[in-house]
């Protein structure tokens, strides 16, 4: 285990979905298809996808598309949460925000698939006690306001049989063709219900949408790829938090996620690190510096501050380490 995994991490930009590894899509479709009968497509396909690096991005979308078909119906949905929450605690993950958007399938429905969700989250606490995890429910705004409302209703309904778990709702999917303005205000029931917001902003080049989700009044921001200017030192005046994605904003300009783009946060932050020339403790001051932006409790947040206090008092009394690479 190389030095950067042994440092506790924090992930807060984490689709369910595009966190499912290689090895687990194989599983998966063994899972689905040796319980349910016929497989879609072509096995040589799907096969060189899952085994090949540097995809292009028409087979990233083709991956994706592999893990909703093999996310459709609960026993599957639930292999997949357990675990990517597995890889996530593996890689020495201490604090984990999946998003994830309710689905109707032919084998469930919305509700039906974030309660599995969710109840898999639950049951992992108890077999991955080193790993706290919530939920954030995700809007998929390609997809329509009355989609939205949907899920918010849903939403705020399930949050008050998880109010452990639910600590946030997420705005994702293609903004081309949609406004912000259209989500405003189911956004803001549920902010006033009580849910933090992690918007997906400035992933294209749209300086007043940037504007109206600053007033809005959004808790973080995913990706932030295009934000300049003023936007820019607006955000940092007001220390509005972006979640960095660095391999896939290099891949494709926006999206992110380990499975579909093959790394890991651990590798993450040795690019971080190697790319602006950060030391081990900048990089560890980082995680600790998100603790504070995390939508865990005040205990959860002091649990993790807790960690990480241990962790640097292990390096000062000369535990053995694998040397930093950088």
């Amino acid at each position: 285990m190389n030095y950067f995994q042994m440092i506790p991490k924090i992930e807060l930009h984490a689709h369910l979905n595009g966190s499912l590894s290689n090895q687990t899509l194989a599983e998966l479709r063994n899972l689905k298809y040796g319980s349910y009968g016929n497989q879609p497509g072509s096995d040589d396909s799907f096969y060189r996808i899952t085994s090949k690096t540097n995809l292009t991005l028409q087979e990233c979308f083709q991956k994706f598309k592999y893990a909703h078909d093999l996310t459709d119906q609960p026993d599957t949905l639930a292999f997949a949460t357990r675990k990517v929450i597995q890889e996530f605690a593996e890689d020495n993950v201490v604090y984990l925000e999946l998003r994830t958007t309710p689905k109707a399938t032919a084998h469930m429905t919305k509700r039906e698939y974030l309660t599995t969700v969710l109840e898999t989250i639950r049951k992992s606490q108890t077999e991955f006690q080193k790993i706290t995890v919530k939920l954030l429910p995700s809007i998929d705004r390609s997809k329509g306001v009355k989609e939205a409302e949907e899920n918010v209703d849903l939403v705020l309904d399930l949050a008050k049989s998880y109010p452990d778990l639910i600590k946030g709702m997420d705005l994702s999917g293609a903004p081309f063709g949609t406004k912000f303005s259209d989500y405003r205000e189911l956004l803001r029931k549920a902010q006033s219900a009580g849910l933090k917001m992690a918007l997906h902003c400035g992933e294209f080049d749209d300086d007043e949408e940037v504007r109206e989700m600053f007033e809005f009044g959004t808790d973080r921001i995913g990706h932030g790829t295009f934000i300049k200017g003023d936007n820019l030192e607006f955000a940092k005046k007001a220390k509005i938090p972006f979640e960095c994605c660095l391999t896939s904003n290099v891949k494709c300009s926006t999206t992110d996620d380990f499975g579909v783009f093959e790394t890991t946060l651990s590798q993450e932050l040795f690019l971080c690190a190697k790319t602006f020339g950060l030391t081990p403790d900048q990089i560890i001051q980082l995680e600790e510096r998100s603790i504070a932006y995390t939508f865990a409790s005040d205990d959860e947040k002091r649990a993790l501050a807790t960690l990480f206090e241990d962790f640097r008092r292990k390096e000062e009394e000369g535990e053995e380490y694998p040397p930093s690479p950088i």
